[in-house]
């Protein structure tokens, strides 16, 4: 949710050890043990959030009586999504610099979003996927597209890759070899947020076949100036062949990443999914996605 520039957007040990004790605590309220050789959700370690204000996805929101979650593998995509931490503490959305947002939010991911106007909705999309693969062991196969078409890989850019944005001119330089750390795994993503946008995620992000059924993980993206997209996190079907999906979002200004509500769906909170060709996909922040307007990023299994 760019303009169609490349203008960049506005923009102690003992704590250190504290804090990953208590991610270790979080994590292991979901499931995880704290000694994980590759913890699943890496950022808690940065964030002091109480284990009693903490819940996954899954337990925090039960599949519909007669419906049943679809079947997700260990260590796949769907299923790191399906246990994403939620907050406890509220249901209100707030931007990056904590103001109160009126948003359709019946739950938050706890996530952080920096301390500046940059992880919005086609970021916060990018963000999850590149979280997943951080936390598989895989973040080399990491890149993303700039608005322009310039392509960023984590693996260059920790090796010391520079951008120099002149108008909409991108000019690539060499420096320093940077540490390979989570740290700086979300330093680079905010360089990649600063030029990604709806465009850049709809162009990269494979169109799928009307016949294609959706998966967790999948996203709706209507590109523009602004533009908009939400996630599908998880997916439940009855007997009957109905597919009901927990979708979520970022939008504008950067803002807490919420699991949309709405008065229409099922429990207040279970979109039903478009099936066929000409159906659509009714949301409270924007205006119906095609179902032509799925897409699905590589490298995730």
């Amino acid at each position: 949710m760019k303009c169609p520039r490349l203008v960049q957007k506005r923009s102690s040990s003992l704590l250190v050890s504290a804090l990953f004790v208590a991610a270790g605590v979080v994590l292991a309220s979901l499931g995880y043990a704290q000694n994980d050789a590759l913890q699943p959700y890496p950022w808690l370690a940065e964030l002091a959030v109480p284990a009693s204000k903490v819940i996954s996805l899954e337990d925090r929101f039960p599949a519909p009586p007669g419906f049943q979650r679809a079947p997700a593998e260990l260590g796949s995509y769907a299923s790191w999504l399906r246990r994403l931490p939620l907050r406890t503490d509220r249901t209100v959305v707030h931007a990056y610099d904590g103001t109160p947002l009126d948003r359709p939010s019946v739950a938050l991911l706890l996530l952080d979003v920096g301390r500046r106007d940059l992880m919005q909705c086609a970021d916060s999309i990018i963000r999850l996927h590149a979280e997943y693969l951080w936390s598989q062991g895989r973040a080399d196969e990491a890149s993303y597209s700039f608005t322009s078409g310039d392509r960023s890989h984590w693996k260059d850019w920790r090796a010391g890759e520079q951008f120099v944005v002149r108008g909409n001119k991108v000019i690539r330089g060499q420096g320093r070899v940077r540490p390979d750390t989570h740290r700086t795994f979300r330093r680079w993503l905010d360089l990649i947020f600063t030029y990604a946008g709806t465009a850049s995620l709809a162009r990269e992000g494979q169109q799928l076949e009307s016949s294609a059924p959706t998966t967790a993980g999948d996203f709706f993206v209507d590109p523009g100036f602004p533009g908009h997209a939400v996630i599908v996190l998880d997916i439940v079907s009855n007997e009957s062949g109905r597919h009901l999906a927990l979708l979520a979002q970022g939008f504008m200004p950067a803002e807490d990443v919420h699991i949309l509500g709405s008065d229409s769906a099922v429990l207040h909170h279970w979109f039903e999914l478009p099936q066929d060709i000409d159906d659509r996909l009714a949301t409270p922040s924007w205006e119906p996605f095609d179902r032509s307007m799925r897409r699905r990023l590589p490298t995730v299994r």
